[in-house]
């Protein structure tokens, strides 16, 4: 058999901003294992594995059927958790699915998954338009900058791009017009062999200044396809983002 794409969400239990994040069961389950599910669901992930160092995700994850990979605890980030998971894995493309995302859909991962396999990219990730001045001003609140060839040309947690001459709803006819500013979603998509080169990329001190592991992808030269989400994801970064989640579960 082919071995196709894997997903592999990362999950820490050492938030700071939202201590015990991952394991918050207010919805009756954990966190952690929300965001599984829309993986469990898309057609083109062959196998859904949870990373962590941590016992008690262990044990809930193993204990909802999902697989663990258990990882050192010295991981800096959420890619390099899942290098070191994706390993001892056969496959040939992975999602990285933070674990805080849990409203990311079944279909934006097939879409991610899909350019991968097909070869139309080695790194890939989501965005979706951002008109919101609170939003915009939030740190929290992720922005990227696209390419007019759909890649990543920055990522930051200031408003980018800088509006000097133009507000948020230029004209869609003025060539001149800015382009949308764009809020970034967290899921990475790599082909394996990218993947497993993430722990070892030196870094000029961006990603450590902005507090952005993708930034030491571009600074090193992988190139990253910024695909539109079709759904409408907010990660969970405090606990106002959890609350807001757990009454957007209650409308559905």
């Amino acid at each position: 058999m082919n071995p196709g794409a894997v997903a592999i969400v990362p999950v820490r239990v050492g938030s700071q901003r939202l201590p015990g994040k991952a394991l918050l069961s207010e919805s009756g389950r954990p966190l952690f294992l929300h965001t599984c599910e829309p993986a469990q669901a898309a057609a083109l992930i062959d196998r859904v594995v949870v990373a962590t160092d941590d016992d008690e995700v262990e044990s809930a994850a193993r204990a909802a059927g999902i697989e663990v990979a258990r990882t050192s605890p010295d991981c800096r980030t959420g890619s390099e958790r899942c290098a070191e998971a994706a390993r001892a894995l056969n496959c040939r493309a992975v999602l990285d699915i933070q674990g805080d995302w849990p409203d990311v859909t079944p279909a934006d991962l097939d879409a991610l998954a899909e350019q991968l396999l097909a070869g139309k990219a080695e790194c890939n990730t989501l965005a979706a338009p951002l008109t919101d001045e609170a939003r915009i001003a939030d740190p929290n609140v992720v922005k990227v900058v696209r390419g007019r060839h759909g890649k990543a040309l920055y990522f930051s947690r200031a408003a980018i791009p800088h509006r000097q001459n133009h507000g948020n709803n230029p004209d869609p006819a003025d060539a001149t017009a800015a382009p949308p500013m764009l809020r970034h979603i967290g899921v990475y998509g790599f082909t394996r062999d990218v993947l497993l080169r993430i722990p070892e990329l030196p870094s000029s001190g961006l990603a450590e200044t902005e507090s952005l592991e993708q930034l030491r992808f571009l600074e090193n030269d992988i190139q990253m396809h910024v695909l539109d989400a079709q759904g409408d994801p907010w990660g969970i970064e405090n606990r106002a983002d959890y609350d807001a989640w757990l009454a957007r579960r209650t409308h559905r």
